[in-house]
């Protein structure tokens, strides 16, 4: 069966990064189809949170006379090296050369068809110049839209999530990538309760859309008093920020304060998510930026939600159809603080109307089906079958004569 190999600096067993815990899922999925999996990175982490997997790390690291550590763990078997810190730009050459020469030595043994990894460090491109001058395949997972500026040296396949990330890199700097969906792990995000009374909003920052959640819970204290609104504080908090937002054409106005909603209700910052999914009616998604997918929005849908959102992005793509998404007005997008008026938020009151009161479950079964990790692993493994029957048939060809 094909091997593959992950290299780059980051732990994939980094909780605090959606990036790693996205490729991790990928490659236990490969493993459980049969694929070989290594992966030899260091212990460099996004924050400290991040490293909470391997309880009290640094004291283990200190205690050990070892430079290269060794874990076999959900199919994947992990090699480590030593590093003087857990950030990537603390590392010192010292760190850097001794990834590099396990890494080779990996090559040499594992002999993977595929190399796979981020990163844009000069450990991550001598890796891939490496892997490619030995004719492996390399493969640069790419989860958001600002890799613009970098080339991806060395690079044979670059993955995206979304068909809209693939089309704003093509647009923008004529880079090809190719869209193979999101991974949902259904344990870590299914509820299996439902007492849906909530309209849901995550994470209230500007960028992803509260001046539109905060004019649509006002605006329905009248046209709706019956629904009930629940904000899920995390980079964001509701009572503040609100606060910032000014009227339409008029800077000095700030019309919001939070004793105005008390059809909104608070639960304390959490990020296990299946109770808030439990008590969700309708998952309202209105982001202002460019979302690569909308995880939130996908979740939703796998909980049995449909989804009010905006047409950023890959927001639609993550929804498949259950839920209704609107463009965001022009001038939100410009300045995110800049609330629309009565007229502009009329359609998202009506939207929500429509999801509160009629039945989603075809549409929210077709998009399940979609979603599926099956069906998205399918995709990747057809993805990646040419190249390695390619590399088994000039193997067979190299050894005949």
């Amino acid at each position: 069966m094909p091997k593959i190999l992950w290299m780059s600096p980051y732990s994939l067993h980094d909780i605090s990064s959606g990036a790693s815990i996205h490729c991790k899922t990928v490659l236990e999925c490969l493993a459980k189809r049969g694929f070989e999996v290594w992966s030899c990175s260091s212990f460099i982490f996004d924050s400290p949170a991040g490293a909470s997997v391997f309880n009290n790390l640094k004291d283990k690291i200190d205690r050990s006379k070892k430079s290269v550590f060794e874990i076999d763990d959900a199919g994947i078997h992990y090699i480590y090296t030593r590093s003087s810190s857990n950030f990537e730009q603390e590392q010192n050459l010292n760190d850097q050369e001794l990834l590099f020469k396990v890494y080779c030595s990996v090559l040499d043994n594992f002999k993977p068809d595929f190399v796979m990894g981020f990163g844009t460090g000069m450990i991550s491109m001598t890796s891939f110049a490496e892997a490619q001058r030995r004719g492996i395949v390399t493969i640069y997972p790419v989860l958001n839209g600002n890799h613009g500026n970098y080339a991806f040296p060395n690079t044979d396949l670059i993955l995206t999530d979304s068909h809209a990330s693939a089309n704003l890199y093509f647009r923008r700097d004529q880079i090809r990538m190719i869209p193979t969906g999101q991974l949902f792990d259904p344990l870590y995000c299914i509820s299996n309760k439902r007492k849906p009374k909530y309209i849901t909003f995550i994470n209230p920052s500007f960028e992803k859309g509260l001046s539109i959640f905060a004019k649509l819970a006002q605006y329905c204290q009248k046209a709706h008093p019956d629904l009930r609104f629940l904000v899920v504080n995390s980079h964001g908090n509701f009572a503040e920020n609100i606060q910032y937002f000014h009227t339409k054409g008029n800077k000095d106005d700030h019309p919001l304060k939070p004793q105005d909603f008390d059809n909104v209700d608070m639960p304390p910052a959490t990020n296990n998510m299946k109770p808030i999914y439990t008590v969700s009616k309708v998952i309202v998604t209105p982001s202002l930026w460019w979302e690569s997918w909308g995880r939130v929005a996908s979740e939703a849908v796998l909980n049995n939600i449909p989804v009010l959102g905006s047409t950023s992005g890959g927001l639609k793509e993550a929804t498949f159809g259950a839920g209704i998404h609107l463009d965001a007005p022009e001038h939100c997008i410009k300045d995110n603080l800049s609330l629309p008026d009565d007229e502009e938020i009329k359609p998202w009151a009506q939207a929500l109307e429509r999801l509160v009161n009629e039945d989603w479950g075809q549409q929210l079964k077709l998009a399940q089906d979609n979603l599926s990790i099956d069906k998205n692993i399918d995709r990747l493994i057809a993805i990646l079958r040419p190249y390695y029957e390619r590399r088994y048939r000039d193997h067979v060809k190299f050894n005949h004569h």
